[in-house]
């Protein structure tokens, strides 16, 4: 994103809750029949709203087209799988189009500006012509498959004593290395979890309550995790500010650790001059930082820029679901190095430690 439209994208962010107001009042002038919805229908909308042009003008902030484009599908499937007018999505970003020219026509926004973010609906609005789903599903592969079948149905069924029963008689047993119950079963799990809550299939409670069971089988492997081996090296891991996602880099830690690494695992919502005390502190070989919501993503960058302004050289990888969509995004927000995987992230570290990359 052109620097000269950065002041103006962090005001539209902190206007939002009027600009969604104003898109959202336009949709229902255009699709009177979401009236029927009520008061409580209106201000569901306008949280929507919120999110749907956070995630546009974040991926107009780091210049990530295909952010945009992957956002616009997902959330066209939501809108379709909880019924509502396949129209839905279309009708709120023309919209937004409409209100954002008006900005433009009224100099509040920069006709730069006001010409990306119309390229940018217009381009993720074309894709829905071809829409087809791909969310990921997950390795067909995958050699414990029955495992992790059983320890889906204990899950969902609400079992939670039999799902963890199941993964601790796995880990204490010679079947399976212990890092590989967490790449071949708990990741696919979570994966599965979220395309069903997205399919609307289960409910956002039901979604939350099955990843605290994997957090409490993580936490109950803990012992054998960190009797492991270790050999010197050191791995922080945390999640920006903001960011409440937090099971996708206590994986990482946990499977790195599994690996013989020493990791810190500093969870969610951590702030900037957190991070850095601590960084100073442990004095990490590398360090990584996990974002799974697009809206996040300038935080990233901007964490990044205020660890090596700190003078701080440590290598740092990021991982996540947007930087999976545009594999690009790493190099954007300035990290070292990037990895979609388990397996990528043991050899990106290793490398990264020891001066090869």
């Amino acid at each position: 994103m052109e620097e000269i439209y950065k002041n103006t994208i962090d005001q539209l962010i902190i206007d939002l809750p009027f600009i969604a107001k104003e898109v959202v009042e336009y949709q229902y002038r255009l699709q009177p029949q979401f009236e029927k919805y009520g008061k409580k229908g209106f201000l569901k909308s306008l949280e929507d709203g919120k999110y749907n042009l956070q995630y546009l003008l974040s991926a107009v902030e780091v210049d990530s087209i295909k952010l945009f484009e992957q956002y616009i599908k997902w959330v066209n499937g939501l809108m379709i799988n909880l019924n509502l007018p396949n129209t839905t999505i279309e009708v709120f970003y023309n919209c937004t189009k409409d209100i954002m020219k008006n900005k433009f026509e009224n100099g509040i926004i920069e006709k730069g500006l006001y010409e990306k973010i119309s390229l940018y609906i217009d381009s993720g609005l074309s894709t829905l012509k071809y829409y087809v789903s791909d969310i990921e599903e997950g390795d067909t592969n995958n050699p414990y498959k029955i495992i992790l079948d059983k320890y889906s149905e204990f899950v969902l069924s609400g079992n939670k004593k039999s799902a963890v029963a199941e993964i601790i008689k796995l880990a204490n047993s010679d079947e399976i290395e212990l890092r590989h119950i967490y790449k071949y079963i708990l990741q696919p799990f979570q994966i599965k979890v979220g395309n069903l809550w997205h399919k609307n299939k289960i409910t956002v409670g039901e979604e939350h309550y099955a990843t605290a069971i994997s957090q409490y089988v993580m936490s109950m492997l803990y012992d054998k995790i960190f009797s492991t081996p270790k050999n010197d090296k050191i791995f922080l891991g945390t999640c920006v500010e903001g960011e409440l996602h937090e099971i996708g880099i206590r994986m990482i830690c946990d499977y790195i650790e599994s690996c013989g690494w020493n990791t810190y695992y500093l969870g969610a919502n951590m702030p900037s001059y957190g991070i850095v005390n601590e960084i100073i502190t442990k004095k990490p070989n590398v360090i990584g930082i996990s974002c799974t919501m697009t809206f996040n993503i300038y935080k990233v960058k901007s964490l990044i820029e205020t660890i090596k302004v700190s003078g701080i050289k440590t290598p740092i990888i990021v991982g996540g679901y947007p930087f999976n969509v545009d594999e690009e995004l790493w190099l954007k927000v300035g990290a070292d190095g990037y990895s979609r995987n388990f397996d990528e992230v043991s050899t990106l570290i290793e490398s990264l430690s020891e001066g090869k990359l």
